[in-house]
């Protein structure tokens, strides 16, 4: 990602502030724009090569850091421009930030200065249940700008279609379509921004999502050095509620207790080699934790203990009070990344695939965006073997990535070996034992005095390579099939 760009803004006025009339909600559309965005995608199928490219519309609003939008409205973005009102041509634009974890990101025009009078727009707090919001932004179908008004219906912990993680989003019965992508909400009530359109429901009708407050906070401080370190995590990937007072009574909890018991640890996390299997996390911040694993907070009301580290920056402190044995402990962690799984949860948005290419076999690590291949159903759809690893914890018996045989390019040094022994974990490469892609380069690599790549599979398979003809045809299989 590139370095913050510096630029000017000539404001006309103090930040952006509204009296609670909805007329005045038109005010803001001064500093609203309209994103149209180039995108390009990596091909998993073959992933030394991209997908033809796309272009989309979003929304977008200046902020004091800059012009605020979705992460999903430029992830694998190839060129942006955006509409500014009043300036009769477009601009091109450059991402400064992005956090895909919770699909937010910070853009700037690419020239540094330009003369347009623009108020950023600020934050309201939380909103209340039944409060009415109006989305304003660019949906398809026309051209002007445009406002729709809802009502919040609630706010919680919820998964972002983006990122596959859960976080606080709000939800309202306010349209949001494509188009209206990272663009403002606001209070009817007081005309203060209450957060950034998102998403909408696949299966509830008039169903949408925006970002509050806490989330954009906590994204616009983690990237005010300009690296981008994401949400943290705690590294529990697997908790047990402990509503049944039978578990609770063995676990040595006493009745004015309550909490949930751990069952796995990540490898590296917040928590690697300070919480074990079977303690009890019972409060988090001095607040404490119910059996179902939800906290109480002011103005929200029940919600997942989680809320606590994701409103943290990676580098933070906090307090658990957890019960060993039945003996209670407070203990301090530092917050570390999110990472928790040997398969990411989330798609790994503007990275180049990560996979090898060895005598025709194609060895990948699995990535949510290859098993996204298997469609829109692909949790149901996808290989057996990848259900399996999907939840896996990450550094389990020292695995950290899931690494298979993706595609089998014909040719006569792997003659014979078909699609059968496509999408099966490679667990060795000559004799050496396969817990990341690293491995595997170091392993072909390492031939010296040997005759044949030998890999095996996790279902006992293998498959053995003539090393001298692995050489001789590495030439014609990569023009042959375009591999760069």
């Amino acid at each position: 990602m590139m370095n913050r760009i510096m630029y000017i803004f000539f404001i006309a006025s103090s930040l952006v502030t509204f009296t609670g009339h909805t007329a005045n909600l038109s005010n803001a559309s001064k500093a609203i724009v309209k994103l149209y965005v180039t995108q390009q995608s990596w091909d998993m199928a073959q992933p030394w090569t991209k997908k033809p490219s796309n272009k989309k519309v979003c929304t977008g609003f200046f902020v004091a850091e800059g012009i605020l939008t979705n992460a999903h409205c430029v992830a694998d973005a190839t060129y942006i421009e955006m509409e500014v009102p009043s300036l009769a041509e477009k601009i091109e634009a450059n991402i400064i930030s992005v956090n895909h974890q919770v699909d937010l990101a910070l853009l700037a025009p690419k020239e540094q200065v330009f003369n347009v009078h623009l108020s950023p727009i600020t934050f309201g707090k939380l909103p209340a249940s039944r409060e009415k919001v109006v989305t304003i932004g660019y949906p398809l179908g026309g051209r002007q700008i445009s406002y729709t008004e809802g009502v919040v219906s609630r706010v919680d912990f919820m998964v972002y279609a983006h990122s596959n993680i859960s976080n606080l989003l709000v939800q309202t019965d306010a349209a949001i379509n494509p188009g209206n992508s990272g663009g403002p909400v606001f209070s009817d009530r007081t005309g203060e921004c209450m957060g950034v359109a998102t998403q909408k429901s696949k299966s509830g009708e008039a169903v949408g999502y925006f970002i509050p407050r806490p989330v954009i906070k906590q994204f616009l401080s983690d990237i005010a050095d300009n690296i981008t370190d994401g949400i943290p995590a705690l590294g529990t990937t697997a908790l047990q509620p402990l509503e049944n007072p039978i578990l609770r009574k063995y676990l040595g909890l006493k009745p004015d207790q309550s909490g949930i018991r751990i069952l796995d640890i990540a490898k590296d996390s917040s928590v690697d080699g300070l919480l074990k299997r079977d303690d009890v996390l019972l409060s988090i911040e001095g607040n404490q934790i119910q059996n179902d694993g939800r906290i109480s907070i002011k103005n929200i009301g029940k919600i997942s203990f989680r809320y606590h580290i994701t409103t943290k920056q990676v580098g933070d402190e906090i307090k658990l009070g957890i019960l060993r044995k039945g003996s209670p402990k407070n203990i301090k962690i530092k917050l570390r990344p999110h990472h928790l799984t040997i398969i990411p949860w989330m798609p790994q948005y503007d990275k180049k695939p990560h996979y090898y290419v060895v005598g025709g076999l194609v060895f990948r690590t699995v990535e949510t965006r290859y098993l996204q291949e298997w469609g829109r159903d692909w949790l149901n759809k996808m290989p057996a073997i990848f259900q399996i690893y999907l939840n896996t914890v990450y550094g389990k018996d020292d695995l950290e990535e899931l690494v298979v045989i993706s595609n089998i390019l014909n040719a006569p040094v792997n003659k014979g070996y078909e699609d059968w022994y496509r999408n099966k974990r490679v667990t060795k490469v000559n004799g050496n034992t396969i817990n990341r892609m690293d491995d595997i380069i170091n392993a072909f690599e390492m031939v010296q005095g040997r005759k044949f790549h030998v890999i095996e599979l996790e279902n006992n398979a293998k498959i053995v390579l003539d090393i001298e003809l692995v050489k001789s045809e590495e030439d014609k299989i990569n023009e042959r099939y375009n591999i760069q």
